[in-house]
């Protein structure tokens, strides 16, 4: 008899022992390795290819727990990780195996409980990743190679227009002064002219301390990061006519000054990004600490972007992910057409070490919040006035 039309026919019955048969089959020829262990992680089933990570024969690996391949669940995290397991599949997380031969690689495991006859089962699928670490640590050194590069290349840029070109500029300011203060040298129809002329040497020398400061920010040495970043950014909201709110805590010392210029660099290419796209009319900066993560928040209202995918970032996101990923920073983009832009690194920090001084992170601080000062406050401060400025209200212009 034929099929009942617009019926779809019933799944046969497998015997147990074929369903098992199939299962390992199946399972013997994945590129994956399968694991099945009880409760406390003793081992029960393996597939082929968990053989081939691990360099353990079958019979190895039945009489193993997983504490003993596994060097960052030891028998005592094992436990407290079962017993807040649940009953849902754990998305995939990356963790350690020890292999046989005492070598340790990086895997990616998934796993999935799986309750039979009030027995609970741990079903796991292992991936090794040594290949794909090493192919991101190659891209990182990459990446940390080229923008040690690019740092070094502005150093030079900024010595050669500190050294050459300011130099330039300051000697032909001095001679238009001693033109001017010279008796006789010009009469007065031509002073107009030298005054316009003096303003705009003026103009240019500071436009080129501008570019020096931008490319090599000696601050960053002199008065440290929080004050660096700070300085920084009223002088760029103040220039490019930006409302500003902005809060920060100090983070000095807690940092290497590799890693703040990193982060200094991500400040700098977020704003330059709100003046270039943006058409922004306000911008916030934040920074703060707490539970030991530090946290740079960069917001604008201005007209915001349709999320696309990393790869197809524009070069200056490119390049913040990059350095946030030097950082062994977290860096998130929030952004939607219409409603601005939020850029936000996240930032572990602990204890470094800094020459023979040995430095904490903070216990805690308050948050320092201002708007922007006049231009002739905006000049870098001395340590001591910054120390007596530490609280300031926080307020929009």
């Amino acid at each position: 008899m034929g099929r009942t039309p617009g019926r779809q026919p019933h799944a046969v019955a497998i015997p147990p022992p074929l369903d098992l048969s199939v299962f390992r089959q199946m399972a013997d020829m994945s590129s994956d390795a399968f694991y099945l262990t009880d409760a406390r992680g003793r081992f029960l089933y393996v597939n082929d290819r968990a053989m081939t990570v691990g360099g353990y024969t079958p019979a190895e690996m039945l009489r193993m727990t997983v504490p003993d391949i596994n060097p960052e669940f030891p028998p005592a995290r094992f436990r407290e990780f079962t017993a807040n397991l649940g009953d849902a599949p754990l998305p995939p997380f990356e963790t350690l195996i020890r292999r046989k031969d005492g070598t340790v690689i990086p895997v990616e495991i998934s796993i999935s409980p799986v309750t039979t006859d009030g027995e609970v089962y741990m079903f796991g699928i292992v991936r090794d990743i040594s290949e794909r670490k090493q192919v991101e640590s190659a891209r990182k050194t990459f990446a940390t190679s080229l923008l040690q590069t690019l740092e070094a290349e502005r150093q030079r840029v900024a010595r050669e227009l500190h050294d050459e070109v300011g130099q330039a500029i300051a000697t032909v300011g001095v001679l238009l002064h001693t033109l001017e203060q010279t008796p006789g040298s010009i009469n007065e129809n031509t002073r107009p002219a030298l005054a316009a002329t003096q303003s705009t040497v003026r103009q240019i020398t500071e436009s080129v301390a501008r570019i020096v400061r931008d490319y090599h920010p000696a601050e960053l040495l002199a008065l440290g990061f929080e004050e660096t970043v700070r300085t920084h950014v009223v002088q760029f909201t103040q220039r490019h006519g930006l409302a500003l709110q902005l809060a920060t805590i100090p983070i000095n010392g807690i940092l290497t000054p590799e890693n703040e210029l990193h982060l200094y660099r991500i400040v700098q290419e977020a704003l330059a990004n709100v003046v270039r796209h943006a058409s922004a009319r306000r911008v916030t900066v934040r920074m703060s600490y707490r539970g030991g993560r530090a946290t740079l928040v960069i917001r604008d209202d201005g007209v915001g972007f349709r999320q696309r995918a990393p790869g197809a970032a524009g070069l200056g996101l490119v390049t913040m992910r990059e350095r946030a990923d030097i950082l062994g920073a977290d860096l998130a983009i929030s952004s939607k057409p219409g409603r601005g832009t939020e850029i936000r690194v996240t930032l572990p920090v602990g204890v470094h070490t800094e020459g023979t001084r040995t430095r904490r992170q903070p216990t805690g601080g308050k948050a320092r919040a201002t708007t922007p000062p006049t231009p002739e406050a905006a000049a870098l401060p001395s340590r001591r006035g910054n120390r007596t400025r530490r609280r300031r209200r926080l307020s929009a212009v």
